[in-house]
């Protein structure tokens, strides 16, 4: 073998060595290398509509804004109580009048400047001009500046101790006022609506999170760890150095990524969901070993939503209709079938059944009374009939008719891809002809179903798509406030509940729940004053308890939410504080550093080792060879016949 042929096997074999390298290189050189990046999927709502801190996470903007722009506090569900984040504690003056938060004296933007009570005063204030978070104004008179780390929140007279205050504190992100107070000028000049800037310039982003946005389009974005964030000392360092979501159309292709491995964290229902958990025992879930095959721990309760002010069905504004469609309603069939036996029935009191200190709030009295039962409304068909005979002409046979017009039909919208609500408006369908009214079930994108809520035109909505009846500091007031007070346009009172003459009384007696003790006497009391009103008024029909279907792989992290391990005490992507209180549990998976289970680094000593054994080769090849013949060297290329001689393929290469 000549040195020609024998160099030629030693660079083939570098050749080789350097393409299982490549090969390597390529695996850990990904722009988002997956053993660094925590991926969570999502519906449409979570990509695709900017990164503007006046929006509404999942509405407005995207999912993770709490990642980039801190709320002051977060609600840990474990322990019911307010946790510090960007602000160090809270404290009530002497009198009541006055709630003074303290900031952390640390707090950085992401340019090293440092984050003060300027900047609190002002987002709190522009988001009640500009974005989603209202000011009571009937409760809170002012927010005022005592110091560069000290705000205070200072009340009507009257409204001393309000819970009302805590309303937000987990949910107004904080900005840098130097950089907003600007944008809010430039678009108030040119007649815009500071709304519609996406706020996508990501080296201009003010964050004072632990991660930042550094990519983004309709389907996908990521956010990058911030390495030098001031939290680090006080939070510690988050794991993951990206942290990715992704859109999904559908509720089976989100669940198609997650069995791949392609997602860490999945909320997303999916027929069969039961089974699959049972039968996959390296998913973690909430509860795997719940006695009655709970998995997930439950959030806020879900209604059929009507529009009472509808002027085409006006029939949807009257009690006794609602009331016979909630006894036609088959609701343990729905769980059964659609929600697959893991959540419970809601209540009709409008307080979650599951919810914190829920039985001494519910009037079990009083719903027993109204409805037969003490807990809920029960399934009755015949119940249903009977109350339309009281007040219709007609039969089930040739429909109902009330004041001259026809009872339905009626249109429900539901979202389109939401597997699990597509099920249970097609159930209530069935149960409705039952009764003969018709209900047709139309499926829509998810914008198009928020601009007809939003617009109050819809004869029946599915669920409270927007509205957050889970617990939070100040549950139940809030589920009242929520659910019979507020604007449509901003995801409260869905059903455009101002209009039922019940509402002045009602309103009266929320905010007189707003200034007393959270479980106090009086606060029970004033809570079965409003059931008295809405429970046999009934302006939703109570449902279930949703519950959020969250489930998490441990390929890549380990340290999830569950009961054993309660960290923020939930685990759903739905509630945005939670995200990052989430992620800061996770730790990196031992095998997330694998490639087939492999350490990297094997895979660079078997590379080697090959080249070794190659080399080695080709040298006692060449030993062993004999030398060619000296006139070999010198003469022609052409043998005998006239015919060129074949060159080594290795010499050719």
């Amino acid at each position: 073998m000549n040195v020609k042929k024998c160099a030629a096997l030693l660079c083939f074999s570098v050749l080789l060595a350097s393409l299982m390298a490549g090969g390597l290189g390529r695996v850990q050189a990904q722009t988002y290398p997956r053993e660094q990046t925590m991926i969570l999927g999502g519906d449409t709502s979570y990509c695709g509509m900017g990164f503007n801190p006046y929006g509404l996470p999942g509405g407005t903007c995207n999912r993770g804004r709490s990642l980039t722009y801190m709320s002051l506090f977060w609600y840990n569900w474990t322990s019911g109580s307010l946790q510090p984040w960007l602000a160090q504690s809270f404290e009530w003056s002497t009198d009541g009048s006055t709630f003074i938060i303290h900031l952390r004296s640390e707090a950085r933007w992401r340019d090293g400047t440092p984050v003060t009570a300027d900047d609190v005063k002002f987002d709190f204030e522009t988001e009640d001009q500009n974005g989603s978070y209202p000011i009571e104004s009937a409760i809170i008179d002012s927010i005022t500046v005592a110091d560069g780390h000290t705000v205070h929140f200072n009340l009507v007279s009257g409204t001393e101790f309000s819970n009302h205050v805590f309303s937000d504190l987990q949910d107004v992100p904080i900005f840098e006022k130097a950089r907003w107070q600007q944008l809010l000028a430039s678009a108030s000049s040119n007649s815009t609506d500071i709304l519609s800037y996406t706020n996508e310039n990501f080296d201009q982003i003010d964050g004072n999170g632990p991660y930042l946005p550094v990519y983004s389009d309709p389907n996908k974005i990521v956010y990058q760890r911030v390495d030098d964030w001031w939290g680090n000392s006080t939070f510690g360092q988050p794991a993951p150095k990206y942290v990715m979501m992704i859109n999904h159309a559908t509720n089976d292709l989100e669940q198609r990524d997650f069995d791949a491995g392609s997602v860490d964290w999945d909320d997303s229902f999916f027929s069969g969901i039961s089974s699959y958990i049972t039968s996959h025992s390296d998913v973690v879930v909430w509860n795997r070993n719940d006695p009655n095959g709970k998995f997930f721990n439950t959030a806020g309760a879900i209604y059929m939503v009507p529009n009472i002010n509808s002027t085409t069905h006006p029939e949807l504004g009257q009690p006794w209709l609602r009331q016979a469609v909630a006894y036609a309603i088959n609701v343990s069939r729905i769980i059964s079938t659609a929600q697959e036996g893991l959540v419970v029935e809601a209540s009709p009191s409008f307080i979650t059944p599951t919810g914190p200190m829920a039985d001494q709030y519910i009037d079990h009295d009083l719903i027993n009374k109204t409805y037969g039962d003490p807990n809920y409304i029960p399934y009755d068909t015949q119940k249903a009939i009977q109350i339309l005979q009281q007040h219709c002409t007609g039969s089930v046979n040739t429909g109902w008719s009330w004041n001259g017009k026809p009872i339905g039909p009626w249109n429900v919208y539901t979202v389109s891809g939401w597997s699990d609500v597509n099920l249970m408006s097609t159930l209530m369908a069935g149960d409705l002809q039952k009764i003969g009214i018709t209900l047709n079930v139309n499926q829509l994108d998810e914008s198009i179903y928020d601009g007809h809520r939003h617009a109050m035109d819809f004869d029946w909505v599915d669920f409270t798509a927007a509205v957050d009846n889970s617990p939070s500091p100040t549950y139940p007031v809030s589920n009242f406030d929520n659910l019979f007070h507020g604007d449509p346009t901003l995801d409260v009172d869905p059903c455009n509940y101002t209009t039922s003459p019940n509402y002045d009384e009602v309103y009266n007696l929320t905010l007189k729940m707003w200034n007393l003790p959270i479980g106090s006497a009086a606060s029970i009391a004033a809570a079965k004053q409003i059931e008295a009103l809405v429970v046999p008024e009934l302006p939703y029909i109570p449902l279930y308890v949703q519950i959020p279907w969250s489930r998490y792989i441990t390929t890549y992290w380990t340290g999830w939410p569950t009961v054993d391990n309660r960290g923020p005490g939930q685990g759903a992507s739905w509630w945005e504080p939670i995200i990052p209180q989430v992620i800061l549990m996770l730790k990196q998976a031992p095998t997330a550093t694998t490639i087939g289970g492999v350490s990297p680094y094997v895979w660079v000593g078997v590379g080697i080792a090959i080249v070794v054994i190659i080399a080695a080769v080709a040298l006692i090849w060449t030993r062993r060879s004999k030398p060619e013949s000296s006139s070999t060297s010198t003469g022609s290329e052409v043998h005998d016949k006239g015919k060129k001689a074949p060159t080594s393929s290795f010499s050719s290469s």
